[in-house]
C-alpha cells in the first residue's frame, strides 16, 4: 500500500487518521520480503539452467533407455513429493502438477526421439490426456493446472479435426462438429462439479477456460459463415448442416446441465448464453454466404455475451464484449465502405465513423458496466 494513496484517502474522507495507521501497522507486519525471494528465484533458476546445460552438454553420449529411465524416476519422484505434499499451500500444489504434467507430455516426445517414431499430434496428445487428466483433474488447484489440462483436450480434439480433414471417408462432416464442439461439454460438467468437491475454485475455473473456448468456437463459425466455402461451411456441396446441427446439439446440452447444476444468476447466464449461441449458429448456416449477416450474427452472439455479464455482474467480461461489438462494428464500416475507400471523402467518413463507435463504446462500458464481478 502506497503511502500517497494512503494520504489521499485521508483527505478524502475515505478514511481517518487512525484508520490509515491500521493499515499501514497491518501491511508492515505482513510484508513480503520481495527482494529476498527475487534471489532465491534467481538462484534456483541459475541451477535448473546449469543442470540443463550439462545433460544437453551430454545428451547424445547417454544411451536412450538411460534417459528415458532417468526422465521416468524424475516424473516418479514429483508425483511422490505431489502425494506427500497433498495438504500444503495450493500455489505448492499447482506448481508441482504443471511440472508433472509438462514432464509427462515432454516423456512422449522423448519416446518418440529415442525410437525414431512419428505419429499424428492427436495421438501422443490423447494418450498424455488418458494417463494425466486423474492428476490434474484430483490435484489441480487454480488457473494453471485447469488451463493445462483443457488446452490439451482442445488441442487433441482440433489436431484430430486437422489430421483428417482430407479424408472423407474418414471423418464426415457430422463427426467433425461433434469433435470440434465436445470440449464444451466441459462448461456443464464442470459446473455440475463445483457443488461436489471441496475444490470450487479449481472447477470454477476450467468452467471459466471451457466457456471462453466455447464463445471463440461459436465466433469463428459466424465469422466463416461470411463464405459459402469458409472454414466450417460448405454449402454448396451440402456441406456443412452436419457440424452445425452437432455443435449445437453439444451447447444445448451443457446449457441443460448447467442449468440444473447451478441455480444462481452466473449459471441462468451460462446456460443462456450457451442457448444463444447453439441458435445462431444454425443461424449461420441458413444464411451461410452473406458477409452481412455473418456480421450481425457475429454481434448479436457478443451482444448475448454482454447481457449475460450484465445479469450475472461479470464487469470485466462486460467491458470485453462491448470492445469486440465496437472492434466488429468498425470492420463492419471498412468493409461496407470499401468502394468509398478510394476518395478521400470516403476515408474521412469512416474514419469519423470510427471515432464515433469508439466513444459510443467507451460511455457505455463506463456507464453500464456491473460494480462487481460475481465469482459464484
Amino acid at each position: 500500500m502506497s503511502e500517497r494513496k494512503l494520504k489521499s484517502w485521508v483527505e478524502a474522507g475515505l478514511i481517518d487518521s487512525s484508520a490509515a495507521d491500521r493499515i499501514r501497522t497491518w501491511e508492515a507486519s505482513h510484508a513480503k520480503p520481495l527482494a529476498l525471494w527475487a534471489i532465491i528465484g534467481i538462484a534456483a533458476l541459475a541451477i535448473g539452467l546449469g543442470v540443463i546445460s550439462l545433460i544437453a552438454a551430454n545428451w547424445d553420449a547417454i544411451d536412450g533407455p538411460v534417459r528415458l529411465a532417468i526422465h521416468f524416476a524424475i516424473m516418479a519422484g514429483v508425483a511422490g513429493w505431489l502425494m506427500l505434499q497433498e495438504k500444503s499451500h495450493d500455489a505448492f500444489q499447482e506448481a508441482g502438477v504443471f511440472v508433472l504434467g509438462a514432464l509427462g507430455l515432454s516423456f512422449f516426445g522423448h519416446i518418440g526421439q529415442v525410437y525414431q517414431t512419428s505419429s499424428p499430434l492427436w495421438q501422443p496428445l490423447g494418450a498424455w490426456l488418458l494417463l494425466f487428466s486423474p492428476l490434474l483433474l484430483y490435484f489441480g488447484r487454480g488457473w494453471l493446472s485447469a488451463l493445462v489440462w483443457f488446452a490439451a483436450l482442445a488441442a487433441t480434439a482440433l489436431s484430430y479435426v486437422g489430421e483428417t480433414l482430407d479424408l472423407p471417408a474418414a471423418l464426415s462432416p457430422t463427426v467433425m462438429g461433434l469433435t470440434i464442439a465436445a470440449p464444451i461439454i466441459v462448461v456443464g460438467l464442470a459446473s455440475w462439479m463445483r457443488n461436489q468437491t471441496v475444490r470450487p475454485y479449481f472447477w470454477l475455473r476450467l468452467q471459466q477456460v471451457s466457456l471462453v473456448y466455447a464463445i471463440i468456437v461459436a465466433s469463428l463459425s459466424l465469422i466463416s459463415s461470411a463464405d459459402s466455402r469458409g472454414i466450417f461451411w460448405d454449402t454448396q456441396n451440402g456441406y456443412g448442416f452436419g457440424p452445425a446441427f452437432a455443435a449445437s446439439i453439444i451447447a444445448l446440452v451443457t446449457a441443460a446441465l448447467i442449468w440444473i447444476a447451478r441455480k444462481n444468476k452466473s449459471g441462468e447466464a451460462v446456460a443462456g448464453l450457451l442457448t444463444t449461441a447453439a441458435i445462431l449458429n444454425l443461424l449461420g448456416w441458413v444464411f451461410a454466404g452473406s458477409s452481412v449477416m455473418a456480421a450481425i450474427l457475429f454481434i448479436s452472439l457478443w451482444v448475448a455475451v454482454a447481457a449475460a455479464s450484465l445479469y450475472a455482474s461479470w464487469r470485466q467480461v462486460f467491458q470485453a464484449s462491448v470492445a469486440v461489438i465496437a472492434l466488429r462494428l468498425i470492420i463492419l464500416s471498412f468493409e461496407l465502405g470499401d468502394d468509398l475507400l478510394g476518395s478521400g471523402l470516403g476515408l474521412i467518413l469512416t474514419g469519423l465513423l470510427t471515432l464515433v463507435i469508439a466513444w459510443i463504446a467507451y460511455r457505455i462500458s463506463s456507464k453500464f458496466a456491473p460494480v462487481e464481478e460475481a465469482t459464484t
